[in-house]
């Protein structure tokens, strides 16, 4: 039977181990719920502390906590500060070899390890699974918990399974943690992750300390000087998002023919590449980033000044998590973005190449197979050429071989030249999801509430913002917002 938390032994580690003097918001709850051994679904602001809901309970009790997070660039950083602090953590992911992985393993069934940090993708591997019982993990912690869910923002295939794998190890308690969930995306992340009466927290999903505005333009030309005056007026660090890489190279090169030098990141540089651009980024206080949506997860750094969208983001949820960014020192961050109507188009876009149908799911499994042998000398490139789809933007082949791996329908790589397609796969065993009509339509949905939010000037930000999360509406005016301080 669960004990009662220990909560003052819980507020002195908070200031000896992890160097505050009080819990933030809702922060003892969270971490109370976790240490009476209570499932908790957490949503807190981007930056406002959630993790201590898991790493606090962690120092405090025996046992493993096994912690699934996408955030490959960050586990390391994470890890180095928990043992800065006493705790003992590791993480295992594919940026380390098969012998350190190993080793970590057999660290954390060894008892020395109190958290450890794994991606979704390893539950994919037949030697962790095998092994995942000997690890007797007595909590899970699920960060970014808005990817189980295919109502949510960012669904990715390999969180849809974790309820599985959950049970497999015995159903331990499990806090799941997100900056931004609807109440129909907590429901069904606490339905996917198997929740028992967890204790739901759900706060407002903004800082106060940031400025929200958005501006309508009339042409893209009208865009460079208002960034660039921007820039040059807030100075410090930024990040300036756009949906298009073409788009985000232009602004580079059209930037520094007006002597406002920047970084770029987006999916066409190399991982040494993105890793260099990430890493100067972070050691600066004044360097501006141009990027797409593939930078920020996962960036913990607290003087970012300005977060600029040059293209509107394809749901409100996304545009919140991206201005989370800012400011996560409490310092007053400026968040802007301008709003193009043609821009719209490249997001519908977007939502036809993010849900490939059922037709099409079966076509690239079929291409795989007939190719038998020959796969050894492909690549995906030829797999995007097979299927008519030559357009960058369009993530339908990866989707679809994303599928394909979750389901165990296929091994190997493209990259490794090992890909192997296993027959067999029957239509009565693709989850739902695959081909859904209804997901389509609700990520149309998610953008029109997106566009409405940005191209009206008569309701609060805040307000707007809270109405959609279903939150506590603040009272106007907020003082914070480009409609409340014109």
């Amino acid at each position: 039977m669960p004990q009662a938390p220990d909560l003052a032994r819980a507020r002195a580690l908070l200031r000896e181990r992890f160097r505050h003097a009080e819990f933030r918001g809702p922060q003892e709850a969270a971490v109370g719920a976790v240490l009476a051994g209570r499932d908790l679904l957490l949503t807190m602001p981007t930056g406002s502390g959630k993790s201590l809901a898991y790493q606090l309970p962690a120092l405090m009790l025996d046992g493993l906590t096994l912690v699934v997070s996408p955030l490959i660039a960050l586990m390391k950083d994470q890890v180095d500060a928990l043992v800065a602090r006493g705790l003992p953590a590791t993480f295992v992911n594919s940026s380390i070899d098969a012998a350190a992985r190993k080793a970590r393993l057999e660290r954390a069934i060894a008892g020395d390890v109190k958290l450890l940090y794994v991606t979704p993708e390893r539950f994919r591997s037949r030697d962790f699974l095998e092994i995942l019982p000997r690890l007797r993990v007595a909590r899970m912690a699920v960060d970014e918990a808005h990817c189980v869910s295919q109502w949510g923002h960012d669904f990715r295939p390999d969180y849809s399974r974790l309820g599985e794998y959950r049970a497999r190890i015995g159903d331990p308690p499990l806090a799941a943690l997100t900056a931004t969930a609807t109440p129909t995306v907590a429901d069904d992340i606490a339905r996917c992750l198997r929740l028992r009466d967890p204790l739901v927290i759900r706060t407002g999903i903004e800082r106060p300390n940031l400025h929200l505005a958005c501006r309508t333009v009339h042409s893209a030309e009208e865009k460079l000087p208002l960034l660039a005056a921007r820039i040059r007026e807030i100075g410090g660090s930024g990040i300036v998002y756009l949906a298009l890489i073409r788009e985000l190279e232009a602004l580079r090169d059209e930037l520094a023919r007006m002597r406002v030098p920047t970084l770029v990141y987006h999916g066409k540089l190399s991982p040494q590449e993105r890793r260099r651009m990430q890493d100067r980024f972070m050691e600066s206080d004044r360097e501006v980033v141009l990027a797409t949506n593939a930078f920020g997860m996962g960036i913990d750094k607290a003087d970012i000044r300005f977060v600029l969208h040059a293209q509107i983001p394809r749901t409100i949820e996304a545009w919140v998590q991206e201005v989370g960014r800012a400011g996560r020192d409490g310092k007053p961050s400026f968040c802007e973005l301008l709003y193009f109507a043609e821009d719209v188009a490249v997001q519908q876009s977007f939502v036809e190449w993010a849900n490939p149908t059922r037709e099409f799911f079966w076509s690239v499994y079929e291409t795989l197979l007939g190719w038998g042998e020959r796969i050894q000398a492909k690549d995906e490139d030829d797999l995007r050429d097979a299927m008519l789809t030559r357009n960058r933007g369009d993530q339908r082949v990866a989707i679809c071989l994303k599928w394909l791996e979750v389901l165990g329908a296929m091994e190997g790589s493209f990259e490794m030249h090992n890909l192997r397609v296993l027959d067999g796969l029957e239509p009565s065993s693709l989850p739902e999801s695959i081909g859904s009509d209804a997901k389509r339509r609700a990520d149309l949905q998610g953008l029109l509430k997106m566009v409405r939010l940005v191209s009206s000037d008569q309701e609060c930000r805040r307000v707007s913002i809270a109405r959609h999360f279903e939150l506590p509406e603040p009272e106007p005016p907020c003082g914070a917002c480009d409609v409340c301080t014109p």
